[in-house]
């Protein structure tokens, strides 16, 4: 890995991602989703845990295959060091996602419509379709 992707502790995200992915499946084992897309995602975590997944931005939802992934900066948990979760987990809330879904990518966001031309469309897919497109660094 090079630039800001060296910079990220990949072991610690993705040990995150697998405790999501299991939350994700019993959501969709109860039918309170369909898939990892009707979802969004709240870490509650202490730094420097916490600065590692903001440092994705926007991104995140990319990685856990989510809606929406935000991170909720917690200094009431302990504190997890430079390796996520090994024996302490963070705070991780689920819950279905209530945006309309995308057509084309099926994020459910809160912009789907938003565009004229494409109402079936989120932001990110009018720009991918009739734009520049979009920039990713990460994922």
């Amino acid at each position: 890995p090079t630039g800001d992707d060296a910079r990220l502790d990949w072991r610690a995200i993705l040990e995150i991602r697998q405790l999501v992915t299991r939350l994700l499946e019993s959501l969709r084992a109860e039918g309170t989703i369909g898939s990892s897309l009707d979802a969004e995602v709240v870490i509650h975590c202490t730094d420097p845990l916490a600065a590692t997944l903001k440092r994705l931005g926007d991104e995140l939802r990319f990685v856990f295959i989510t809606s929406s992934a935000s991170v909720d900066v917690n200094p009431k948990l302990p504190d997890l060091g430079n390796v996520a979760v090994t024996g302490v987990k963070p705070r991780i809330e689920l819950g279905s996602c209530s945006y309309k879904k995308c057509s084309r990518c099926w994020h459910r966001t809160p912009n789907v419509g938003s565009d004229r031309q494409h109402p079936e469309l989120c932001s990110r897919c009018v720009s991918n379709v009739d734009g520049p497109g979009e920039t990713r660094v990460f994922a």
